[in-house]
């Protein structure tokens, strides 16, 4: 008995053996497992993409949370009469958060899915 590398998920199993202990795959598919894999792997990528998406939308939440304070003390700026300093504001480095966030999440996004669609 040796080990080798499942064909789906690359961990190593027993070569004696049908199914793959980690991801359930057949070594020698059927056209039913193979149907059975298709919507495994379309699964994974669904709750995947989801999770980004959720990822997406609190960065977005992040950046208002500090957009909303940055236009609080510009309308005081204008009702007062003085000059808002927003290089100095804490709610810029919200801004910036988020919008790294999101742009990182998003760089994530495409990966997954180049790697979907060509796999």
């Amino acid at each position: 008995m040796s080990l080798i590398k499942c064909p789906s998920c690359q961990k190593q199993m027993s070569d004696k053996a049908k199914v793959c202990t980690h991801c359930d795959s057949y070594l020698n598919p059927n056209e039913e497992d193979l149907k059975r894999m298709k919507v495994l792997n379309f699964r994974k990528y669904r709750d995947k993409m989801f999770r980004f998406k959720m990822l997406t939308f609190t960065a977005m939440a992040i950046a208002v949370l500090g957009l909303v304070p940055m236009l609080w003390t510009y309308a005081k700026a204008i009702d007062y009469g003085f000059n808002a300093q927003f290089a100095n504001h804490w709610g810029i480095y919200l801004v910036m958060l988020g919008f790294i966030l999101y742009v990182v999440v998003r760089v994530f996004m495409y990966l997954t899915k180049r790697n979907y669609k060509s796999g």
